[in-house]
Protein backbone atom coordinates (compact mmCIF):
# COMPACT_ATOMS: atom_id res chain seq x y z
CA UNK A 1 0.00 0.00 0.00
CA UNK A 2 1.09 3.64 -0.76
CA UNK A 3 1.71 5.96 2.03
CA UNK A 4 -1.01 9.02 1.39
CA UNK A 5 0.32 12.06 0.25
CA UNK A 6 0.85 14.87 2.80
CA UNK A 7 -0.58 18.42 2.10
CA UNK A 8 2.26 20.16 0.24
CA UNK A 9 3.83 22.47 3.23
CA UNK A 10 5.74 25.26 1.59
CA UNK A 11 9.40 24.97 2.56
CA UNK A 12 9.63 28.61 3.38
CA UNK A 13 7.18 28.31 6.43
CA UNK A 14 9.81 27.06 8.90
CA UNK A 15 11.85 30.14 8.51
CA UNK A 16 8.76 32.69 9.24
CA UNK A 17 8.78 32.43 12.58
CA UNK A 18 12.35 33.21 13.78
CA UNK A 19 12.41 35.71 11.16
CA UNK A 20 9.25 37.36 12.69
CA UNK A 21 11.12 36.84 16.02
CA UNK A 22 14.60 39.17 14.85
CA UNK A 23 11.76 41.36 13.02
CA UNK A 24 10.59 41.98 16.30
CA UNK A 25 13.71 42.23 18.22
CA UNK A 26 15.09 44.42 15.66
CA UNK A 27 12.53 46.76 15.62
CA UNK A 28 13.19 47.66 19.47
CA UNK A 29 16.59 47.24 18.97
CA UNK A 30 18.30 49.73 21.26
CA UNK A 31 15.24 50.71 23.67
CA UNK A 32 15.87 49.92 27.40
CA UNK A 33 12.26 47.73 27.39
CA UNK A 34 13.00 46.31 24.51
CA UNK A 35 10.23 44.23 22.77
CA UNK A 36 8.09 44.71 25.90
CA UNK A 37 7.37 48.08 23.62
CA UNK A 38 4.90 45.54 21.52
CA UNK A 39 2.92 45.48 24.48
CA UNK A 40 3.05 48.60 26.16
CA UNK A 41 2.25 50.41 22.89
CA UNK A 42 -1.10 48.90 22.11
CA UNK A 43 -1.75 49.30 26.30
CA UNK A 44 -1.11 52.85 25.95
CA UNK A 45 -3.66 53.47 23.09
CA UNK A 46 -6.67 51.08 24.82
CA UNK A 47 -5.91 53.15 28.02
CA UNK A 48 -5.97 56.41 26.12
CA UNK A 49 -9.67 55.34 24.44
CA UNK A 50 -11.14 54.52 27.65
CA UNK A 51 -9.41 57.83 29.27
CA UNK A 52 -10.80 59.90 26.65
CA UNK A 53 -13.78 58.56 26.65
CA UNK A 54 -14.33 57.63 29.77
CA UNK A 55 -13.01 60.54 31.29
CA UNK A 56 -12.68 63.47 28.93
CA UNK A 57 -16.04 63.76 27.72
CA UNK A 58 -18.66 65.09 29.64
CA UNK A 59 -20.59 62.48 30.39
CA UNK A 60 -24.55 62.24 29.36
CA UNK A 61 -27.70 60.06 30.51
CA UNK A 62 -27.42 56.64 29.39
CA UNK A 63 -23.86 57.24 27.36
CA UNK A 64 -21.56 54.27 28.02
CA UNK A 65 -18.20 56.00 27.21
CA UNK A 66 -16.67 52.83 28.53
CA UNK A 67 -17.54 50.45 26.50
CA UNK A 68 -17.50 52.92 22.89
CA UNK A 69 -13.66 53.43 23.89
CA UNK A 70 -13.59 49.57 23.64
CA UNK A 71 -15.28 49.49 20.50
CA UNK A 72 -12.92 51.88 19.15
CA UNK A 73 -10.24 49.71 20.12
CA UNK A 74 -11.17 46.68 18.99
CA UNK A 75 -11.72 47.87 15.69
CA UNK A 76 -8.73 50.43 15.77
CA UNK A 77 -5.75 48.24 16.60
CA UNK A 78 -6.60 45.36 14.36
CA UNK A 79 -6.76 47.72 11.32
CA UNK A 80 -3.81 49.55 12.08
CA UNK A 81 -2.08 46.23 11.59
CA UNK A 82 -3.68 46.10 8.52
CA UNK A 83 -2.47 48.84 6.64
CA UNK A 84 0.73 48.37 8.04
CA UNK A 85 1.05 45.15 6.39
CA UNK A 86 0.07 46.52 3.20
CA UNK A 87 1.47 49.77 3.49
CA UNK A 88 5.09 48.04 4.26
CA UNK A 89 4.30 45.21 1.22
CA UNK A 90 4.74 48.09 -1.39
CA UNK A 91 8.31 49.27 -0.25
CA UNK A 92 9.41 44.96 -0.13
CA UNK A 93 10.80 44.63 -3.16
CA UNK A 94 12.36 47.43 -3.66
CA UNK A 95 13.96 47.33 -0.12
CA UNK A 96 14.99 44.19 -0.79
CA UNK A 97 16.45 44.26 -4.54
CA UNK A 98 18.98 41.14 -3.68
CA UNK A 99 15.64 39.51 -4.01
CA UNK A 100 16.71 38.78 -8.27
CA UNK A 101 19.70 37.46 -7.33
CA UNK A 102 18.52 35.10 -4.50
CA UNK A 103 16.55 31.82 -3.55
CA UNK A 104 14.31 33.96 -0.80
CA UNK A 105 10.43 33.67 -1.81
CA UNK A 106 8.68 36.54 -2.25
CA UNK A 107 6.50 34.91 -0.16
CA UNK A 108 8.79 34.76 3.06
CA UNK A 109 9.53 37.74 2.81
CA UNK A 110 5.44 39.26 2.56
CA UNK A 111 4.50 36.55 5.48
CA UNK A 112 6.88 38.13 7.54
CA UNK A 113 5.63 41.69 7.04
CA UNK A 114 2.33 40.41 8.24
CA UNK A 115 3.38 38.65 10.41
CA UNK A 116 5.25 41.42 12.39
CA UNK A 117 2.63 43.47 11.94
CA UNK A 118 -0.26 41.03 13.12
CA UNK A 119 0.94 41.00 16.47
CA UNK A 120 -0.09 44.45 16.86
CA UNK A 121 -3.38 43.37 16.48
CA UNK A 122 -3.49 39.84 18.48
CA UNK A 123 -1.56 42.71 21.49
CA UNK A 124 -4.51 44.78 20.85
CA UNK A 125 -7.40 42.35 20.55
CA UNK A 126 -5.73 40.55 23.91
CA UNK A 127 -5.89 43.92 25.62
CA UNK A 128 -9.07 45.07 24.80
CA UNK A 129 -10.33 41.18 26.39
CA UNK A 130 -8.68 41.76 29.35
CA UNK A 131 -9.87 45.30 30.08
CA UNK A 132 -13.20 44.31 29.31
CA UNK A 133 -13.20 40.97 31.79
CA UNK A 134 -11.65 43.41 34.46
CA UNK A 135 -14.42 45.70 33.86
CA UNK A 136 -16.84 42.92 34.65
CA UNK A 137 -17.91 42.28 31.09
CA UNK A 138 -16.17 39.20 30.13
CA UNK A 139 -17.36 37.81 27.28
CA UNK A 140 -18.89 33.98 26.57
CA UNK A 141 -17.00 31.61 24.52
CA UNK A 142 -18.30 32.98 20.99
CA UNK A 143 -17.25 36.41 22.66
CA UNK A 144 -13.86 35.13 23.33
CA UNK A 145 -13.03 33.16 20.30
CA UNK A 146 -14.39 34.91 17.12
CA UNK A 147 -12.15 37.90 17.87
CA UNK A 148 -9.14 35.41 17.02
CA UNK A 149 -11.17 33.79 14.73
CA UNK A 150 -11.19 37.55 12.61
CA UNK A 151 -7.57 38.41 12.69
CA UNK A 152 -6.40 34.96 11.72
CA UNK A 153 -8.86 35.45 8.54
CA UNK A 154 -7.18 38.87 8.22
CA UNK A 155 -4.10 37.95 8.18
CA UNK A 156 -4.82 35.70 4.97
CA UNK A 157 -6.75 38.13 3.81
CA UNK A 158 -3.73 41.02 4.08
CA UNK A 159 -1.33 37.99 3.14
CA UNK A 160 -3.25 37.74 -0.45
CA UNK A 161 -3.16 40.89 -0.93
CA UNK A 162 0.30 41.88 0.29
CA UNK A 163 1.52 39.26 -2.51
CA UNK A 164 -0.23 41.39 -4.88
CA UNK A 165 1.08 44.69 -3.61
CA UNK A 166 4.48 44.03 -3.93
CA UNK A 167 4.78 43.56 -7.40
CA UNK A 168 2.83 45.81 -8.48
CA UNK A 169 4.32 48.34 -6.40
CA UNK A 170 7.20 48.30 -8.80
CA UNK A 171 5.66 47.55 -12.15
CA UNK A 172 3.21 51.04 -11.40
CA UNK A 173 5.41 52.88 -8.96
CA UNK A 174 2.42 55.30 -8.87
CA UNK A 175 0.36 52.48 -6.70
CA UNK A 176 2.35 53.41 -3.25
CA UNK A 177 0.98 57.03 -2.79
CA UNK A 178 -2.39 55.84 -4.31
CA UNK A 179 -2.34 53.08 -1.97
CA UNK A 180 -2.26 55.75 1.16
CA UNK A 181 -5.06 57.31 -0.07
CA UNK A 182 -6.97 54.06 -0.57
CA UNK A 183 -6.69 53.01 2.86
CA UNK A 184 -7.38 56.43 4.21
CA UNK A 185 -10.62 56.55 2.60
CA UNK A 186 -11.52 52.98 3.84
CA UNK A 187 -10.88 53.85 7.11
CA UNK A 188 -13.54 56.19 7.45
CA UNK A 189 -15.61 54.17 4.85
CA UNK A 190 -15.58 51.61 6.96
CA UNK A 191 -17.09 51.55 10.86
CA UNK A 192 -14.09 51.43 12.91
CA UNK A 193 -13.71 54.57 14.80
CA UNK A 194 -17.91 55.11 14.69
CA UNK A 195 -20.69 52.54 15.71
CA UNK A 196 -22.54 51.41 13.19
CA UNK A 197 -25.90 52.24 14.83
CA UNK A 198 -25.20 56.08 13.89
CA UNK A 199 -25.01 55.21 10.59
CA UNK A 200 -28.48 56.06 8.73
CA UNK A 201 -30.48 53.08 6.64
CA UNK A 202 -28.44 54.13 3.52
CA UNK A 203 -25.18 54.31 4.85
CA UNK A 204 -26.00 50.87 6.52
CA UNK A 205 -26.96 49.38 3.50
CA UNK A 206 -23.30 50.48 2.14
CA UNK A 207 -21.33 49.13 4.86
CA UNK A 208 -22.73 45.34 3.89
CA UNK A 209 -20.61 45.36 0.76
CA UNK A 210 -17.56 46.67 2.57
CA UNK A 211 -16.19 43.24 3.75
CA UNK A 212 -14.31 44.48 6.61
CA UNK A 213 -17.42 45.52 7.90
CA UNK A 214 -17.57 41.93 7.98
CA UNK A 215 -14.33 41.81 10.20
CA UNK A 216 -14.76 44.65 12.57
CA UNK A 217 -18.08 42.79 13.55
CA UNK A 218 -16.10 39.67 14.61
CA UNK A 219 -13.51 41.62 15.94
CA UNK A 220 -16.10 43.14 18.39
CA UNK A 221 -17.89 39.79 19.02
CA UNK A 222 -16.59 40.18 23.10
CA UNK A 223 -18.67 43.62 23.66
CA UNK A 224 -21.46 43.06 20.71
CA UNK A 225 -22.66 39.79 19.42
CA UNK A 226 -21.41 39.37 15.81
CA UNK A 227 -24.25 37.70 13.15
CA UNK A 228 -23.26 34.64 11.74
CA UNK A 229 -23.25 36.23 8.06
CA UNK A 230 -20.18 38.00 8.81
CA UNK A 231 -18.22 34.78 9.95
CA UNK A 232 -18.67 33.62 6.33
CA UNK A 233 -18.29 36.94 4.83
CA UNK A 234 -15.15 37.63 6.21
CA UNK A 235 -13.88 33.95 5.00
CA UNK A 236 -14.83 34.64 1.76
CA UNK A 237 -13.06 37.90 1.44
CA UNK A 238 -10.24 35.87 2.86
CA UNK A 239 -10.02 33.43 0.07
CA UNK A 240 -10.69 35.91 -2.33
CA UNK A 241 -7.71 38.21 -1.32
CA UNK A 242 -5.48 35.18 -1.15
CA UNK A 243 -5.99 33.60 -4.30
CA UNK A 244 -6.25 37.17 -6.02
CA UNK A 245 -2.86 37.83 -4.11
CA UNK A 246 -1.17 34.30 -5.97
CA UNK A 247 -3.00 35.31 -9.40
CA UNK A 248 -0.97 38.42 -9.41
CA UNK A 249 2.27 37.43 -8.18
CA UNK A 250 2.86 34.93 -10.51
CA UNK A 251 1.72 36.92 -13.70
CA UNK A 252 3.83 39.97 -12.63
CA UNK A 253 6.54 38.73 -10.52
CA UNK A 254 9.03 38.33 -13.36
CA UNK A 255 8.00 41.69 -14.71
CA UNK A 256 8.67 43.10 -11.24
CA UNK A 257 11.92 41.17 -10.68
CA UNK A 258 13.39 42.72 -13.69
CA UNK A 259 12.78 46.26 -13.41
CA UNK A 260 14.46 46.16 -10.25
Amino acid sequence: MTAPMSPRVPSWLRSLGPLVQVGLRQRYAGSWLGSIWAILGPLVEVAAYVALFSLLLPSEEGADHFSFALHVAAGLLPWVSFREAVDGAALIMTENRWIRRSSVPLELLVARQVGLSGVRGLVGLLLVLATAALAGRAPGVAGFALPFVGLALQLVATYGISLGVAPLAVVFPDLRPGLASALTLLTFASPIVFPESIAGERVLALLEWNPYTHFLRLFRASLTPAPASSLWVSALAAATALGAGHFARHRLWWVARDRL
